[in-house]
């Protein structure tokens, strides 16, 4: 490991987190991401937007990685403007936000269907191209990669709560195969 990037209900960076655990601070507060109302739980360890205006999950969690894999890239000393390897990036699941499916479903003419059958029939319309786009499973890594310009396709690792270790053990791999000298793991 030759650098380190986080983004952390604590901080945006490595040294940010450090500092306010060495403080004793917590990073869990009250939920403002979405209502609370009838919840049990109000409080959670989350990491906001920087900015103000509505964003969805594709891109805080490209904001989230761009910020990480390039706190890291900068401490290890290699690269640049190009990684000298393949990205391996671990990802949550890409679920539509409920504003674009709102938007599916008043834009399905059809009345007898409901659910993902009315979803479909909406998106096969073409008209809602850049949210397929924004959506797909790889997106974020696609994103990524051209951000930190690494070589190769980018790997995205969906393996719930362990994703972040998937990525790193993939990253390790590749190079104990010989298939790459130096590997950027996200997660």
């Amino acid at each position: 490991v030759t650098g380190m990037g986080l983004v952390t209900s604590l901080g945006r960076s490595k040294d940010e987190t450090w500092a306010a655990m060495a403080a004793g601070r917590s990073g869990i507060r009250r939920i403002t991401r979405f209502p609370t109302d009838g919840l049990r739980t109000t409080i959670a360890g989350t990491v906001d937007p920087s900015g103000s205006e509505p964003y969805l999950g594709p891109d805080l969690c490209f904001e989230m990685a761009i910020s990480a894999a390039q706190e890291a890239i900068a401490q290890s000393r290699i690269g640049g403007r190009q990684f000298p390897g393949p990205l391996f990036l671990a990802t949550p699941p890409a679920e539509l936000a409920w504003e674009q499916r709102f938007a599916l479903s008043r834009a399905s003419a059809d009345t007898s269907k409901s659910g993902y059958p009315k979803l479909m029939a909406a998106a096969r319309t073409g008209r809602f191209r850049h949210v397929f786009e924004h959506y797909q499973f790889a997106s974020v890594a696609d994103r990524l990669a051209d951000g930190i310009g690494s070589k190769g396709l980018p790997i995205s690792v969906s393996t719930a709560c362990a994703s972040g270790a998937s990525a790193i053990q993939l990253g390790v791999e590749a190079i104990r195969r010989g298939d790459a000298e130096a590997v950027i793991s996200v997660g």
